[in-house]
């Protein structure tokens, strides 16, 4: 036996004895080569493909696969392409792909070696997990909206406040180019950031006169209040505290912490701005609404000492384009 005998037994028995379904098909897709793994994965013997055409193509999707095949035959080297085929019995499954050329003795290609993997059960698991995520995000969203009409029960003055905040800054984040996913930890700061005037006396929220130092301060600790009730929650976002520092200022005046400057979260420094903005603009039981040009000469006269400039600028921009709170 040649060397080169030799090699070609080692190659086939390696073949044969791949826990991966190997199979070679020549041009016309004719089978050439089909190992064992092979026929336990897609159930035809090997006695029953020998030189006839592939017979794990779906019915109705030749053309799609003649195309894979012939980019394949010009060269086209195709690594863990994951399609969904057919086994002997009709049923689907979806397989992990590579491929590579087979050539003659001048280097032309004369034919592809297909190696398959089942991903069958992955694909399962995913497909499971993927509803599983969906399903809790639903509840995630349906206790946010819980929480959120809970203040607003209490607050009645105020109903739509916080849904009307959400969507202003996210609109702010958007317009300063923040990425998707952390706009979604601002949404949903915003639609909970007065959770906190759960512990406010309901007569001292509706109050229809200016309130007293005692009663304001009460009010002043629903900032703190909300963050107790959250920081117990394991958000993927920093969602206890932006509701903490929501009524922070830049300059160093705001509460319940004091902090100043970029101490403050920017998803609070932007919360911080829609709030006041959707506050002045919207009535109170102390005073008529104010509408949306006061309130946004009053985020303009203290940009870059109250509010953040950059989400100052934002606002501005977004009203300018024609953005409204309803």
């Amino acid at each position: 036996m040649t060397a080169e005998q030799a090699g070609l037994q080692t190659l086939w028995a390696l073949v044969q004895g791949s826990p991966l379904a190997i199979f070679a098909v020549d041009r016309n897709a004719s089978i050439l080569v089909w190992n064992q793994a092979a026929e336990g994965l897609f159930g035809w013997a090997e006695q029953e493909v020998m030189g006839r055409t592939n017979p794990i193509v779906p019915e109705g999707q030749g053309e799609e696969f003649r195309q894979l095949r012939d980019r394949a035959l010009a060269g086209e080297v195709y690594t863990s392409m994951e399609l969904r085929v057919r086994k002997k019995d009709g049923s689907p499954v979806d397989v992990s792909v590579s491929t590579a050329p087979l050539r003659d003795g001048s280097g032309a290609i004369v034919g592809l070696m297909v190696v398959a993997a089942d991903v069958s059960e992955r694909k399962r698991m995913e497909e499971a997990l993927r509803e599983s995520l969906q399903k809790s995000r639903r509840l995630f969203e349906q206790t946010i909206h819980a929480l959120a009409s809970a203040v607003e029960k209490r607050d009645p003055y105020t109903a739509g406040h916080q849904q009307r905040v959400a969507r202003l800054a996210c609109a702010i984040a958007g317009e300063m180019g923040l990425p998707a996913e952390q706009i979604n930890g601002i949404r949903t700061a915003a639609s909970v950031h007065d959770l906190g005037k759960l512990s406010v006396p309901a007569e001292i929220l509706s109050k229809p006169g200016r309130l007293s130092e005692i009663e304001m301060g009460l009010i002043k600790t629903h900032a703190q209040a909300g963050y107790e009730i959250l920081a117990g929650i394991e958000f993927p976002w920093p969602v206890a505290r932006i509701v903490l520092e929501h009524h922070e200022r830049r300059d160093g005046t705001g509460y319940p912490l004091g902090l100043a400057g970029d101490e403050i979260l920017l998803e609070a420094r932007i919360l911080t701005v829609a709030d006041v903005v959707e506050a002045m603009a919207s009535y109170r039981p102390y005073r008529p609404a104010n509408g949306i040009a006061p309130a946004l000469a009053e985020i303009e006269a203290y940009r870059g000492s109250r509010y953040a400039p950059e989400a100052v600028d934002a606002c501005l921009a977004l009203f300018n384009k024609g953005f409204t709170l309803e």
